[in-house]
């Protein structure tokens, strides 16, 4: 896999493509098509194998220094395709503009790549059930894997041939028998949001390979581990896959798809808007089967439509231009400094004793102050973990079963010690062996006077959090033990001893809330047997926008503060 870029090389091919973009100008042309910004192979640039199918609907050169036969069965985003299995969860019918159809739903558990759905369907002609029968696997049965488009399914975009690609199939079905397996998978499986960038970037002269490199991602993120299991499901055992794209034959033979042969799906013509696109699938992705149809003059190409595209030279495209490059910049930037390199293996403090910066403090607290959770990591010399944070005050059921969704499900509450001496909170332990000196004491729940059932659930743990932070509560508003966890915090807080509980009462007290903070480790999502460490804990806090912070910071913050 290509390595991610920097930011400042993203910054520099910006602004190549808009110096480019600005000095075509009275110029006959724009941006080439052949005139690309980035290099053009993620593998070195070694020649693909040929299929491992025989077939006659492949009867393009399958060759390509684009691809190297190697990554077949590599899902782009997070190495190779992993088997994914897929839960039946109803059937119903379909009736649409091209025929009568069942529509199958399944379910899938969340896979690495973000971006990938998780309620694949499966869509069948009501007359032709495709399924193995009487205790036989169904053999050569007509197959797409289709990839969701919502930009041209549902909002009639011309900029792909997909929408097209999709009605031949549903036709092919409706006429044929077989069955098309719909999956989430918005861009090639970078999401929606990142190909609308990547759309912007190829307003400016990029094809759609170099679009996905430029924003950091390969040019294929698709995954199709979810396939084989649906096969099963329906007791498929062979297949024929309506595909132009080799590719796709690899990816799924290698997962243990028998792919018999493959039926092209190609569209009887490009338009004006989506030409480009096509020739790039057939240059630099292996895609075939498209004999002339990408041999029209631009003539034809503009017959269909009533609206011409916009020269990329406009004046009034320039500016806008601007206005785009110096957004991708300023996020890219942005990312950057969230980025982790392999080595970063925690937080140590700089020369101004600062990990985040003072700015990371302040966010925090603010965060804190409007009833938010943040991320608060520790020395990576230390325990190295991250811990969400949040106000005893203000921690909400709905904020409670997130904290239990994320971490290991010990739930803590950090207070001052006198708080907890006039509650009556004793040690745990009168021998606290704990390697790190955390303060347990006994456990308890709210009583069953406030609406306590058993105390587990995210509602009754909610409340009592919420009652430890009151300051009008006594010993007897709580039962000995529960399933929360009161931490005495060193006096002093984090400046005394540099723990999450004692970070957790300095935020509060900072954020002008009741001393008293909720804690719970973050348990990696990438190694569900593992904590998360910081490389993840950064991605972590920037998909659920929280505020990112350490121990070393709020240290640091207190110290320069005089708090």
């Amino acid at each position: 896999m290509m390595p991610k870029r920097t930011a400042w090389q993203n910054l520099l091919s910006s602004l190549l493509v808009l110096a480019c973009t600005k000095g075509a100008i009275g110029k006959s042309e724009a941006l080439a098509p052949n005139k690309a910004f980035l290099p053009r192979s993620l593998s070195g640039g070694s020649q693909a194998k040929p299929l491992p199918v025989t077939s006659a609907s492949f009867h393009s050169n399958t060759n390509s220094h684009d691809w190297d036969a190697t990554a077949a069965v590599t899902n782009g985003l997070h190495g190779r395709d992993q088997l994914i299995d897929a839960e039946f969860v109803a059937e119903t019918n379909l009736p649409t503009d091209l025929g009568h159809f069942r529509l199958r739903a399944y379910r899938v558990a969340r896979t690495a790549n973000e971006f990938m759905g998780s309620e694949p369907t499966v869509i069948y002609s009501t007359d032709k059930p495709p399924f193995g029968k009487d205790g036989k696997l169904a053999q050569n049965v007509p197959v797409r894997v289709h990839d969701q488009c919502l930009t041209s399914e549902v909002f009639r975009s011309q900029r792909c041939d997909c929408n097209d690609q999709l009605k031949m199939s549903l036709d092919y079905i409706q006429k044929n028998g077989g069955f098309i397996i719909y999956l989430q998978q918005e861009g090639r499986g970078i999401g929606l949001a990142n190909k609308v960038a990547a759309y912007a970037l190829q307003d400016v002269g990029m094809d759609t390979v170099d679009a996905n490199i430029h924003l950091g991602f390969p040019e294929d993120c698709r995954q199709y581990g979810v396939v084989p299991s649906i096969l099963k499901d329906m007791k498929i055992d062979s297949i024929q896959l309506l595909t132009n794209n080799p590719r796709k034959v690899n990816r799924l033979t290698a997962l243990g798809v028998n792919v018999a042969n493959t039926l092209p799906m190609v569209v009887k013509r490009a338009n004006a808007y989506n030409r480009r696109y096509l020739e790039t699938k057939q240059s630099r992705m292996n895609h075939t089967n498209f004999g002339a149809m990408l041999s029209a003059s631009d003539a034809d190409l503009n017959e269909p439509f009533s609206v011409k595209p916009k020269r990329l030279i406009a004046n009034e495209y320039i500016h806008y231009g601007e206005e785009m490059a110096a957004n991708a910049v300023q996020l890219s930037l942005l990312e950057d400094t969230l980025a982790s390199s392999p080595s970063e293996a925690g937080v140590t403090a700089a020369e101004d004793g600062y990990c985040f910066g003072r700015e990371s403090v302040e966010a925090a607290i603010a965060a804190v102050k409007r009833g938010e959770m943040v991320v608060v990591v520790d020395d990576m010399n230390r325990e190295n973990e991250g811990d969400l944070i949040i106000a005893a005050d203000t921690c909400t059921p709905m904020q409670m079963a997130q904290i239990v969704r994320y971490s290991s499900g010990v739930v803590c509450v950090a207070m001052e010690g006198h708080r907890m001496d006039e509650l009556k909170l004793p040690p745990m332990v009168t021998n606290n062996q704990d390697p790190k000196g955390t303060a347990f004491s006994v456990s308890v729940d709210a009583t069953r006077a406030h609406g306590i059932t058993t105390g587990i659930s995210a509602t009754d743990r909610s409340k009592t959090i919420q009652l430890l932070a009151d300051p009008t509560m006594t010993a007897h508003d709580f039962a000995r033990p529960g399933h929360i966890f009161p931490l005495r915090a060193r006096e002093g807080g984090v400046l005394a001893r540099d723990g999450h509980t004692e970070a957790a009462v300095d935020l509060s007290r900072l954020a002008g809330l009741n001393p008293c903070g909720v804690l719970c480790e973050i348990v990696s999502e990438e190694d569900p047997t593992g904590m998360a460490r910081l490389p993840e804990l950064k991605k972590f806090a920037r998909k659920h926008k929280m505020v990112l912070t350490s121990i070393v910071d709020i240290a640091q913050y207190r110290r320069d503060t005089g708090q």
